[in-house]
């Protein structure tokens, strides 16, 4: 049976990355398809979940450089900002991708709490031969599968797709087939109400009192606990969203930067351009004809 064929919109580089359905899913991404997306940061808005089945790539998220191997299981989390930075050319990746529409409507935050303070350090996993076999193979049937989309796409399937994943992953972490850093169950409880909190309200809340406010612990233990769980601290976390959404609008779109300092939740444009100036070496205009 043929696999459908994956149609990318070569010349569409947007901002704003999102799923044109509740789930999609392929096992054969090659080089060519994401080096469209090494120009600027994209804003993530859907969860997109992938297996590396051969070669490398270089890629921020949220500001923080990683390179992705061979084995790896990569996850970029609903609101993050994504780059790539280099492809070898024999990279082959298998992907799902889970729209934002979707994640509303299924609780995401709390499918993805059991591994959210891993990704936000981290946001892959190095898996064994074996395991990695595995999900290729699941990725490969679900290709296959969705030639029949209102048999095998629908959104119940997406979301036990994603729950397999997911619990799967948490699982090769508590029994340390994958390595981990061990958290009380409270401290990942508040990290990840944290990170929802904070792809939901960096551009209008910046202190960090708000947050800690919101978990109901004072602020130096609330910093305490997300500098554990995550290996950042809160203000590290809305820096990066704040500075990626910045370079994602100045390069991605001509919104003026008195509007982009606005929709990030800047006073005025003097105070955001110290602010991004103090984080990337260079005005918001010197990035944007950069």
């Amino acid at each position: 049976m043929k696999k459908p064929p994956l149609k990318i919109d070569k010349d569409k580089k947007l901002p704003q990355f999102d799923m044109p359905v509740d789930f999609l899913v392929y096992d054969d991404i090659r080089a060519e398809i994401l080096k469209y997306y090494t120009s600027f940061p994209c804003k993530i808005d859907a969860c997109v979940l992938c297996y590396v089945e051969r070669g490398n790539l270089k890629a921020s998220v949220n500001l923080w450089d990683f390179e992705v191997k061979e084995h790896d299981f990569a996850i970029v989390l609903a609101g993050s900002f994504f780059q790539i930075h280099e492809v070898s050319d024999d990279l082959k990746v298998s992907f799902c991708g889970f729209s934002s529409s979707f994640l509303r409507r299924v609780n995401y935050w709390k499918l993805m709490s059991g591994i959210i303070p891993e990704v936000v350090k981290k946001p892959f996993f190095t898996l064994p031969a074996e395991m990695g076999e595995i999900y290729s193979t699941m990725f490969s049937m679900m290709t296959t599968a969705s030639i029949m989309p209102d048999i095998f796409m629908t959104e119940g399937i997406a979301k036990s797709v994603m729950s397999i994943i997911i619990e799967s992953l948490s699982n090769g972490l508590s029994t340390g087939v994958l390595k981990s850093e061990r958290h009380s169950s409270r401290e990942l409880e508040v990290a990840g109400e944290f990170m929802q909190l904070a792809y939901s309200n960096y551009r209008e809340e910046h202190k960090i009192s708000f947050y800690a406010k919101e978990a109901n612990l004072t602020l130096s233990h609330f910093c305490n606990v997300i500098n554990s769980a995550t290996g950042m601290t809160p203000q590290e976390v809305i820096k990066n969203l704040i500075i990626m959404d910045a370079k994602s609008q100045l390069k991605g779109t001509d919104e003026s930067v008195v509007k982009i300092a606005a929709s990030l939740g800047f006073p005025t444009p003097t105070t955001f351009n110290r602010y991004f100036k103090t984080y990337t070496g260079m005005t918001p205009l010197e990035y944007r004809k950069k």
